[in-house]
C-alpha cells in the first residue's frame, strides 16, 4: 500500500476517533501523541547531518554547490513573498468579521531572538551542536555544510571520512524509511489529538477566516505550484502534487515540520526523482528557513487581529508592515517546528506592539488549524523548490506514477 494512502486512512481513522472520544481522554492522547512525534523525528538529526554533509561534498565536486544554494535561497524568498501577498490580498478582498477580544490567561510564548540563534549555530564547542535536543536543526545543517565543503580538500586523506558519511547517510535513510512506513499507524493518535484540540475549542466563531485560509491553501496547492510548473514546461504538473501528497498529509495532520522532513526525504528520492545531493540540502534548509506557508497563514491571521483590535479599517501602511514583517518572520521559524504559523502570529504581535502584544491569544482556539495549514504548504513548497532546482541542474530523474511510494 502506498504511503500516502496509509497516512490518509490513518488520519481519517484518527479524526473519527477524536470526534467521539470524551474530553477526559485529551490529556492521555496528547501524551501519546507527544511520544509518537518523538518517534517520527527519531532519525532526523543524524539523517540531516550525514546527508547534508555528503550532499554538499558531491555538489562541490560537481561544481554545483554555489548555484544550488543560491537557487534555494532565491526560491525560498520568492515563495515567501508571493504567498504572503496572496494571503494579504485575499483578506483585503474578502475581509472577515471581527472576532471578540477575550482576555485569556495563558503562558506567554518566548520570542525567537536572532542573536540566540547565532549563538546556537556557532557555540564555543561545535560538538554541542550534535547533542542538542533536536528542536533547532539549523546548527546541525551549518556544521554539516562546513564539513561537507572540507571533505575533498585532499581526497586521498578525506576519502575514508567521505565514505563514512555516505554509509551513515544511507543507514539513517533506511532507518527513517522504517519510521515513515510505520507512520500510518502513529498518525491515528496524532490526528485524534489534533481534532480533539480543535473540536473542544469551539472554532465556530472563526468560520470566515478559516474559509479564507482554506481557499488560500487550495489555491496555492492546486493552482500556484502546478501552474508555475506548467509555465516552466512540465507537461503533467499535477503528478508532482501526487508525488508530494504523503509529506503534505504528514504536515497537515501533525503540524510538525521536522517529522514531515523525514517523510519528504523519502518521497523526494523515490517519488519526486530528486537526487540526494540536492534534496538533502533543499529539504533541510527549507525546514529551517523556508516557511512560506506559515508566513501566508500568519499574515492572514494577523490581519484579522488588527481588524479585531480596531474599529477602523486597516490602513495601507499597516498592510505594507504586515507584508514586510510576515516575509521576514518566515525565516526565523526553524526553532519552533511544531508551532509554525501560530508562533509567527505571536512574533508579529510582539513586533507590532501598540497593545497587540497578546493579540495572538484571540486565535488560540484555532491554533492547531493555523499550524496545520501552514505546515501543509511549507512541505509542498519544499518539494516544489527541490524539483525546480533538480530540473535546472539537469539531474532530475522522472519516476513513473505507478512507482510512486
Amino acid at each position: 500500500m502506498k504511503i500516502w494512502i496509509k497516512l490518509l486512512l490513518g488520519s481519517l481513522i484518527g479524526l473519527a476517533l477524536g470526534l467521539f472520544l470524551p474530553v477526559a481522554a485529551q490529556g492521555v492522547l496528547d501524551a501519546v501523541a507527544d511520544v509518537l512525534l518523538g518517534v517520527g523525528r527519531y532519525a532526523i538529526v543524524p539523517l540531516v547531518f550525514f546527508s547534508v554533509g555528503v550532499g554538499v561534498s558531491e555538489l562541490r565536486q560537481e561544481k554545483r554547490l554555489a548555484r544550488v544554494y543560491a537557487s534555494t535561497f532565491k526560491y525560498l524568498a520568492l515563495a515567501a513573498a508571493v504567498l504572503v501577498l496572496i494571503g494579504v490580498v485575499s483578506v483585503l478582498i474578502f475581509p472577515p468579521e471581527r472576532v471578540p477580544i477575550a482576555v485569556a490567561a495563558d503562558k506567554a510564548l518566548q520570542p525567537v531572538l536572532v542573536l540566540d540563534g547565532l549563538k546556537s549555530i556557532f557555540p564555543r564547542n561545535l560538538f554541542t551542536v550534535l547533542v542538542h535536543g533536536g528542536e533547532f536543526l539549523l546548527p546541525v545543517v551549518v556544521l554539516a555544510f562546513l564539513l561537507g565543503v572540507n571533505l575533498d580538500f585532499d581526497r586521498l586523506l578525506t576519502r575514508p571520512i567521505a565514505q563514512f558519511f555516505d554509509s551513515l547517510s544511507r543507514i539513517f535513510y533506511h532507518l527513517n524509511s522504517l519510521v515513515v512506513e510505520l507512520l500510518g499507524i502513529a498518525i491515528i493518535a496524532l490526528a485524534s489529538a489534533w481534532i480533539m484540540r480543535v473540536a473542544h475549542a469551539d472554532p465556530g466563531t472563526y468560520r470566515q477566516i478559516l474559509i479564507i485560509l482554506a481557499v488560500d491553501v487550495a489555491l496555492v496547492a492546486f493552482g500556484v505550484f502546478p501552474g508555475a510548473l506548467y509555465l516552466l514546461g512540465v507537461k503533467s504538473p499535477y503528478r508532482w502534487l501526487y508525488a508530494a501528497m504523503g509529506p503534505g498529509l504528514a504536515g497537515l495532520f501533525t503540524g510538525d515540520q521536522y517529522l514531515s522532513l523525514g517523510v519528504l526525504s523519502k518521497h523526494g528520492k523515490e517519488s519526486l526523482g530528486v537526487p540526494r545531493s540536492i534534496g538533502s540540502s533543499v529539504y533541510a534548509v527549507s525546514a529551517c528557513l523556508g516557511r512560506a506557508g506559515s508566513a501566508m497563514v500568519a499574515a492572514v491571521s494577523f490581519m484579522l487581529v488588527l481588524r479585531s483590535y480596531s474599529q477602523i479599517e486597516v490602513s495601507f501602511l499597516q498592510v505594507l508592515w504586515v507584508v514586510g514583517f510576515s516575509f521576514l518572520v518566515s525565516f526565523v521559524l526553524g526553532a519552533v517546528p511544531g508551532m509554525g504559523a501560530y508562533f509567527a502570529v505571536f512574533m508579529l504581535c510582539s513586533l507590532y506592539g501598540k497593545g497587540l502584544q497578546e493579540g495572538y491569544l484571540v486565535l488560540k482556539a484555532i491554533a492547531p488549524l493555523l499550524v496545520a495549514f501552514g505546515a501543509f504548504i511549507d512541505v509542498l513548497g519544499s518539494a516544489f523548490i527541490s524539483l525546480l532546482i533538480a530540473r535546472e541542474e539537469n539531474v532530475w530523474t522522472e519516476v513513473e506514477t505507478e512507482n510512486f511510494i
